[in-house]
């Protein structure tokens, strides 16, 4: 369910900037030419910014809202920090007053709940009550006290606990004596440790690379910075720009082809969730992946993974 504020404030910023755009003498007909965005998507996009679109993503909208800016003849960064805003529901007209000379509209105010608040009793104090005096006792110097018999059973606790926790912490400490190491004769203990480790080695199963299916998902993700544009090319579609923000991605779904330009050095990559080296790329400087290639690729990982020997096994003697 969508947030009733979100949703006001992704109106007032797709308002403002059907204002802005017509004050560009911009038509959408022009931005779809540039774009090559759907004219409907663009409509949709200056009614609610998408926010109640099937197509509605976050990391999408803002590499919208970057290209919608581009295209108007303005610069994107306020109008990021416009959707931010939008985001959390505190847009109310700050692009208007920065491109359009507009009063800033007043904050809304705070609701003051004026209930008086209950009334708490003070908390009553327990009656504490006075300890009896203990009885006067004859002794050589006069009358005195008993001493209480608190003490002394409280000081033997004390000792008692103490060498509880002393004895643990001996049977925890104690030297112990390590058993004799028994070593077993050349022969017998190298030569069944070799064999072992061989036939485990040439005897495991033989893995299998896996069956791509009809479709594939590729995940493009700024790794390193962020992707400001990446052009992506799947199966016959035009080739289109993406923006990413650091640390975020996005993934495509393709059947034969996928083609990647621009900032390759800033992406990791992965193919329905297998990584995928960016440093295979063509004469052009793109990196082109069709199901051949990549299933190729992933039998060739499965046949050096069975091939692998391990350093432990030793190598037969020349003869």
């Amino acid at each position: 369910m969508r947030d009733p504020a979100v949703l006001e404030s992704m109106r007032r910023l797709a308002h403002d900037l059907r204002r802005i755009r017509e004050k560009q003498q911009r038509t959408l007909q022009e931005i779809h030419n540039e774009t090559k965005i759907a004219p409907e998507l663009l409509e949709h996009f200056e009614r609610t910014a998408l926010y109640d679109h099937e197509r509605y993503n976050p990391v999408y909208l803002r590499s919208f809202a970057r290209t919608y800016a581009a295209a108007i003849g303005i610069d994107p960064a306020p109008v990021l920090e416009a959707l931010e805003q939008a985001f959390e529901g505190r847009y109310r007209n700050q692009l208007a007053v920065q491109f359009l000379g507009e009063e800033p509209l007043p904050e809304p105010e705070a609701e003051i709940d004026e209930t008086p608040a209950p009334e708490t009793p003070p908390a009553s104090r327990p009656v504490q009550q006075a300890k009896p005096s203990l009885p006067l006792v004859p002794t050589p110097g006069g009358l005195e006290r008993l001493e209480r018999p608190s003490r002394w059973k409280a000081w033997m606790v004390r000792v008692a606990v103490g060498a509880v926790v002393g004895l643990g912490l001996w049977y925890l400490l104690r030297p112990t004596s390590t058993p004799p190491t028994e070593l077993l004769p050349m022969d017998t203990a190298a030569t069944s440790a070799a064999t072992a480790d061989t036939t485990a080695a040439f005897e495991s199963p033989t893995a299998t690379a896996p069956t791509l299916g009809d479709t594939i998902t590729a995940t493009v993700i700024a790794a390193f910075d962020k992707v400001d544009p990446i052009r992506i090319r799947v199966d016959r579609d035009l080739r289109r720009p993406y923006w990413i923000e650091q640390g975020d991605s996005m993934r495509f779904r393709f059947t034969e082809r996928i083609i990647l330009e621009n900032q390759l050095d800033d992406i990791q990559l992965r193919l329905d969730g297998y990584p995928y080296p960016t440093d295979r790329r063509d004469a052009q400087g793109r990196i082109v992946i069709t199901r051949a290639q990549l299933q190729a690729y992933l039998d060739s990982l499965v046949y050096r993974a069975t091939r692998r020997l391990p350093r432990s096994v030793p190598r037969p003697p020349e003869r």
